[in-house]
């Protein structure tokens, strides 16, 4: 069996490149003080709002001050609700706020919705804090958090910590590709395989699914999901470490594995199959875990079970949990390589962050923040007790019942118990996350993380058209790398005319012997790869050239087909952004030869199937054709276009030719030879005034016939006539034809 997973010695793993926040949002997330948050709305609301006992969507309008040590905020027209679900009936609630519900696209300080989280069951208010400050310390994608007061209609409502929400903003702020789909998991989510079908895994529970798409709505394309869990559940064993590391993070969710048994977090996926999100990284096409609520943890529990000594390599098949097959997780620990590396991570854990220097210092800098406010805090003792001596005592004391550990006392009970499970340790080497930037025009840029002590070097193997090259790779943060010295490894290839594909592998050459990932080579496409489809007409600047079945004057783009025959539109895409080829997909239909299709490029899909996901800048920027043919990307046509005025395309000056120019007479979804149209009559017929704009037009002999606009919608039929009157249409060009058969260009200005 091919291993990706290497057996070597492992040290700084942890350092790859720290997350680049904006630094707007980060004036949200300052641990070192406190904020005051005041929230203003109606009677009426609150009293509604207060009263759901059952999650609900419902939003109640509301205005905001948001304070900091030397800023205020004024927001109005912020959306709020209840967030949680054991905790909605709990005395001192927890909030969402949402501030584009009800101003669409608006952000405050970065962000488009922000968690206000009691954390009832935590007399310290910390422990969800300092976990996601683990994984911070650690560099994986995780929540930031800080604190404040929190006031509603002037009354005090307590301590509160302030939680990033995970949405298509937070993967903006981790990924370098943020387009990707992201599935929020909450029981039950135990990632069984159901069946082939992705419509299977859109069951609901509780009112919402348990694998909830939170981006790309729209699409609600669960094929990734259903394909990631059958490769999880279906693949046999010898196969099994190739397969999983083509669809699956393994390195890093084996990290966040370690911290969820360190810190005893019983309620995430491998033990109570709940509590985090899934995300599709397009840049590796792999999934990435990301674990969420990691307040129940260091100790809290509820019933009688013994989370201290839980041995970690059967953490989730505890009887607590009936045994129930966790496959991410009983799966990945019986693969050897993968043990290994969990153990490794376990105990580098436990000597930089899970022990008594790290965890007192994070604590004990940040009791004196909150010690005033919780004193009158009146919703704080009221779920369970707890009193301010409780909060001061959490670093070191047990509260009792559900909270039978300290931090201190927790880290003590934890590491004796593990000294004795923990497995001997193995060196271990890394080699995971390869990726590259493909689709690409010019230069293709290969990336991978390799986290090794000894001494190594990293090569591409690359094949383009049986022309084998080891290409050596860099991490000098000189060669699409990131920086320098960080463990990821980064090479440049210039593709050369003619070059439509290539693929790849990634080689480390130690003192022992060479290692490759991944298991197959990765096909990449770079460069065009033409065919009879082009991009042939295209406008970013539509005002008054012609409108939408919504009377809305769009931008547009038409195709043609250059060839003779029909060719049948399947798996193609448009995009304005090369490096996601993937934005709109265009209806399946045939366009007969010679002929064009029509699409409104509007950011309005919901309008219909012809409408696309984004629009064009007048500015300039790109326009590229896709086909896709199963898992690859072909560039069929690429356009990049500079400034263009008002109602003036950009085409062809011969449909399906090389060369391009402006129009000022556009043509959407006709020729873009307009002269051929003009001058075209088998009869001494003549119309006047053309151009028009009173939208009167006469004939020089009566004439029947009709008059529709340049993507086939009739406006009007006339009979036995010498004029027109197209006052009622909007200006722009039309086409009136005969059933002599006389064809003319009509324009109202």
């Amino acid at each position: 069996m091919k291993k990706v997973l290497l057996i070597l010695i492992l040290c700084n793993w942890n350092l790859v490149f720290s997350q680049n926040f904006p630094s707007e949002s980060n004036l949200l997330f300052l641990d070192d003080q406190l904020y005051r948050i005041n929230i203003n709305i109606s009677q009426s609301s609150l009293n509604s709002l207060l009263s759901n006992s059952t999650p609900s969507d419902i939003l109640y309008d509301s205005s905001i001050e948001f304070i900091s040590s030397n800023q205020v905020f004024y927001l109005n027209n912020v959306g709020i609700r209840l967030r949680g679900n054991t905790s909605l009936t709990a005395p001192k609630k927890s909030f969402k706020l949402d501030f584009n519900s009800f101003v669409p696209g608006r952000k405050f300080l970065g962000v488009e919705k922000l968690n206000l989280n009691a954390n009832h069951n935590d007399p310290s208010l910390f422990r969800a804090a300092i976990s996601w400050n683990i994984l911070r310390e650690m560099n994986l994608p995780n929540t930031r958090t800080s604190f404040a007061e929190l006031f509603i209609n002037d009354d005090f409502m307590g301590v509160y910590v302030i939680t990033e929400h995970i949405d298509d903003e937070f993967i903006k702020n981790n990924y370098e590709k943020d387009y990707g789909n992201l599935y929020k998991c909450l029981w039950p989510a135990p990632l069984h395989y159901i069946e082939d079908s992705p419509e299977a895994y859109k069951f609901e529970s509780n009112g919402r699914r348990a694998y909830d798409l939170k981006t790309n709505k729209f699409a609600d394309d669960y094929s990734d999901l259903a394909q990631f869990i059958s490769v999880l559940n279906n693949t046999p064993d010898d196969d099994f470490v190739c397969e999983i590391e083509s669809v699956f993070n393994v390195a890093d969710y084996l990290k966040i594995l370690a911290l969820d048994v360190l810190i005893g977090n019983w309620d995430g996926y491998a033990g109570n199959k709940n509590n985090f999100y899934l995300y599709h990284n397009p840049l590796t096409d792999l999934f990435d875990y990301i674990p969420y609520d990691l307040d129940n943890t260091w100790g809290i529990t509820w019933g009688n079970f013994n989370w201290e000594s839980e041995n970690p390599y059967n953490w989730a098949n505890n009887m607590s949990f009936g045994n129930e097959f966790r496959p991410l997780y009983d799966r990945i620990l019986a693969v050897q390589e993968y043990r290994n590396l969990f153990s490794h991570y376990l105990t580098h854990i436990i000597n930089n962050w899970f022990n008594h220097e790290f965890v007192t210092n994070y604590i004990s800098s940040r009791l004196p923040l909150l010690s005033e406010s919780i004193l009158i805090d009146e919703y704080y003792p009221l779920s369970y007790g707890f009193t301010s001596a409780d909060y001061e005592n959490s670093l070191s004391q047990a509260w009792g019942e559900h909270v039978r550990f300290g931090f201190i006392d927790w880290v003590d009970a934890r590491v004796e118990s593990l000294n004795l499970q923990i497995e001997d340790q193995m060196p271990v080497l890394v080699l995971h996350e390869i990726s590259d930037n493909s689709p690409v025009l010019d230069t293709l840029k290969i990336r991978a993380q390799v986290y090794a002590s000894e001494n190594v070097m990293v090569s591409a193997l690359v094949n383009t058209d049986n022309d084998f090259q080891i290409m050596s790779m860099f991490d000098d943060g000189l060669h699409s790398d990131l920086h320098e010295n960080d463990g990821v490894w980064g090479i440049e290839i210039p593709i050369l005319p003619g070059t439509v594909s290539l693929n790849y592998r990634v080689q480390v050459l130690t003192d022992n012997s060479p290692r490759t990932a991944p298991c197959e080579p990765v096909y990449a496409t770079v460069g065009l790869s033409p065919n009879d489809i082009k991009i042939n007409e295209l406008m970013a600047l539509n005002s008054n050239v012609i409108a939408d079945e919504f009377f809305e004057f769009d931008d547009w783009c038409e195709l043609y087909n250059s060839d003779s025959s029909s060719v049948e539109l399947i798996d193609f895409y448009l995009t304005d952004n090369i490096s996601r080829p993937n934005k709109y997909k265009i209806p399946q239909q045939a366009i007969q030869g010679g002929e064009f299709t029509f699409y409104w490029l509007d950011k309005d899909q919901e309008q219909g199937e012809n409408h696309a996901s984004f629009k064009l800048s007048s500015k300039g920027e790109e326009l590229a054709l896709f086909e896709k043919n199963g898992n690859y990307w072909f560039l069929r046509d690429y356009i990049s276009f500079g400034l263009i005025q008002e109602d003036v395309s950009y085409g062809r000056v011969d449909d399906g030719s090389s060369q391009w120019q402006l129009f000022e007479i556009p043509t959407p979804n006709y020729s873009n030879n307009l002269i051929d149209i003009i001058e075209y009559s088998n009869s001494l017929l003549t119309l006047w005034p053309n151009p028009s704009s009173s939208g009167l037009i006469y004939f020089s002999e009566n004439r029947s016939g009709y008059i529709c606009d340049l993507i086939g919608n009739k406006i009007l039929e006339f009979i036995n006539t010498d004029f027109v009157d197209i006052s009622s249409s909007p200006s722009g060009i039309f086409l009136l034809k005969t059933l002599q058969g006389e064809v003319f260009s009509v324009i109202r200005h």
